[in-house]
């Protein structure tokens, strides 16, 4: 019995050290994601049934992309007896600064995830988030953009070469300097595919997202503001080596002249813009309420149908 107690005592601080080189290992700077995450006071422990990770504090100093910023504590847990399986929390604020100005917090109340790791990196991963609360400051401009939403769950997934991300947020709502929200709140259902993605969950050597070049499928993206005013995207996208969108969009529309009239009363200066789009695309349904109809992404020039809408700058 003794003896088996030390083989075990052994095990536990041999996958302990091991699970600690992972992580130092994939984010050490010398990964091609090419930026820094520390781990403040960094404690493994959790002896004798789990592994657990605790840092009191996570900063990240993001080079190449010009990304700097701290997140508050994180815990994680890996049971001895549910291998691959791990949990962990975070708690907020995540306070992001970027080289272009934009100064972005996010706060909540509840962060939780479980993820399944394989032998080369994650397998899935879901993520829950309570009371979400995000704001977006231009410190050229200084405009401030509030995002808020009651709950939402994330879920990313390897999918042979592919890379799924499915998200729900309920009770989304946006609001201006001032405090007050110009449209109603909605919830948000997206699901799409990133195609050849998949080595960016990768444990060791993980391959950055680089989104020029990159090609997609949105399989579905729902909003609902209520009232049955509902809009439902799906098809392939694509951002090409000069950082313009492209792609072709079958919309499903639902209560168009409630969409109108939504959008005059929190933007009247599109009044005249609204009817005429409105108009269109009842013409298009053959004068029913709602229908189906094409959203055409050609270089970053956007058309609806047969009605221009403008144009998506290069990212």
């Amino acid at each position: 019995m003794v003896i088996l107690l030390a083989v075990y005592t052994a095990g536990w601080f041999a996958a302990a050290n091991y699970a600690t080189t992972k992580l130092e290992r994939a984010f050490d700077g010398s990964s091609p994601l090419a930026s820094v995450l520390t781990c403040a006071n960094m404690h493994v422990g959790g002896f004798p049934l789990r592994i657990s990770l605790k840092c009191s504090k996570i900063t990240v100093n993001d080079h190449k992309n010009g990304i700097t910023g701290s997140v508050g504590a994180f815990r994680s847990a890996a049971k001895i007896f549910r291998p691959g399986t791990v949990n962990w929390q975070l708690n907020g604020p995540a306070i992001l600064q970027t080289s272009t100005g934009i100064a972005t917090s996010v706060q909540w109340d509840r962060l939780e995830t479980s993820m399944s790791v394989g032998i080369i990196g994650l397998e899935n991963q879901v993520t829950s988030i309570k009371a979400l609360r995000t704001n977006i400051t231009n410190a050229l401009t200084g405009t401030t953009l509030s995002i808020n939403a009651s709950e939402g769950q994330l879920n990313i997934q390897r999918d042979s070469d592919d890379l799924l991300t499915t998200a729900r947020f309920t009770d989304v709502n946006f609001q201006q300097n001032d405090g007050t929200s110009k449209v109603p709140p909605m919830t948000a259902d997206l699901d799409l595919r990133l195609i050849g993605q998949a080595d960016a969950l990768n444990i060791e050597n993980p391959k950055p997202i680089d989104l020029r070049g990159l090609n997609g499928e949105l399989r579905g993206l729902q909003v609902d503001v209520g009232e049955g005013r509902t809009i439902t995207a799906s098809g392939p996208l694509t951002i090409d080596q000069d950082g313009y969108l492209s792609g072709s969009l079958k919309l499903q529309i639902n209560k168009v002249e409630g969409w109108r009239d939504m959008v005059i009363s929190a933007y009247p200066e599109t009044t005249d813009i609204a009817k005429l789009a409105a108009k269109g695309l009842k013409m298009a349904f053959f004068g029913q309420n709602h229908g189906q109809v094409t959203l055409q992404i050609t270089h970053g020039t956007v058309v609806l149908g047969f009605i221009p809408l403008g144009n998506i700058p290069p990212i």
